[in-house]
């Protein structure tokens, strides 16, 4: 895989492990809800944890994982991670919904 896959993938892990602390959760029956179908944002509704409060949390881990991130940027990426695949724009420069490279 090269730095830039390992980069994404570090970003990716860090930003889902963020969202599953926050949302009361491990970050392996996280990924499995996000499997079953459901968006961060449906599990974030159910949990009772505003989409901004979540959208932070996300933010934060993606700059702390790629310090070269901007802060707009990671706010780009935590928001098409919580909104999923199914959303608008789910990509934005290449990065997918879960902040990966398609």
């Amino acid at each position: 895989m090269s730095r830039a896959g390992h980069q994404h993938s570090g970003m990716r892990k860090a930003g889902m492990d963020a969202a599953a602390t926050a949302l009361g959760m491990s970050t392996s029956d996280l990924l499995a809800a996000r499997k079953s179908g459901q968006s961060l944002a449906s599990i974030a509704q159910a949990k009772g944890v505003s989409i901004e409060s979540l959208t932070a949390v996300i933010s934060a881990a993606l700059t702390k994982a790629d310090p070269s991130l901007s802060a707009d940027r990671a706010q780009q990426i935590a928001q098409r991670m919580i909104n999923g695949p199914g959303s608008a724009g789910s990509t934005v420069g290449g990065v997918d919904h879960d902040g990966d490279r398609r």
